[in-house]
């Protein structure tokens, strides 16, 4: 009778010390674990957080890739128009020395000797006899009337 009791009773010892153990890892255990759950909470919100910070991110980005797509266009723009200046300055120019050319031809002619059918094709005595050129103005005194009074029934 008392083997079963010694039995039993190494076996509620055993039980108890069993507990004990148990007991004890748990105590080592549960704020490890407990350690664990907070980090796992902490890492939880740390990823919402860095999903919100991509989505903001990504929004930026789909704005600055707009941003460079307007500044592309004004930057083609800008292309058309500086081509556009490029050839109204290449026009300019030519305009430019033609003009200069035009006017070396016409100070060259103007410094030549009048030809001598050109002459006496526009000849007239105003512009060929010295003296009619020098004379007196060719206009008749009586051509326009002398200020004075005005005339009798407003004429």
């Amino acid at each position: 009778m008392f083997g079963n009791w010694k039995w039993a009773a190494q076996l509620a010892a055993a039980a108890g010390l069993l507990v004990v153990v148990l007991a004890a890892g748990w105590w080592a255990v549960s704020p490890r674990i407990e350690l664990q759950r907070l980090r796992a909470d902490t890492a939880e919100r740390d990823l919402a957080k860095a999903d919100e910070l991509i989505q903001v991110q990504a929004r930026v980005l789909e704005g600055q890739q707009q941003e460079m797509g307007r500044i592309a266009e004004i930057g083609r723009g800008l292309e058309l128009l500086r081509q556009q200046v490029d050839r109204n300055a290449n026009d300019q120019s030519q305009a430019f020395e033609e003009l200069k050319q035009n006017d070396q031809t016409i100070r060259q002619y103007l410094s030549e000797h009048v030809p001598v059918e050109l002459g006496l094709l526009y000849a007239r005595p105003a512009t060929t006899d010295p003296a009619a050129y020098r004379s007196e103005s060719a206009m008749q005194p009586g051509a326009v009337p002398a200020a004075g009074a005005p005339a009798v029934g407003g004429k």
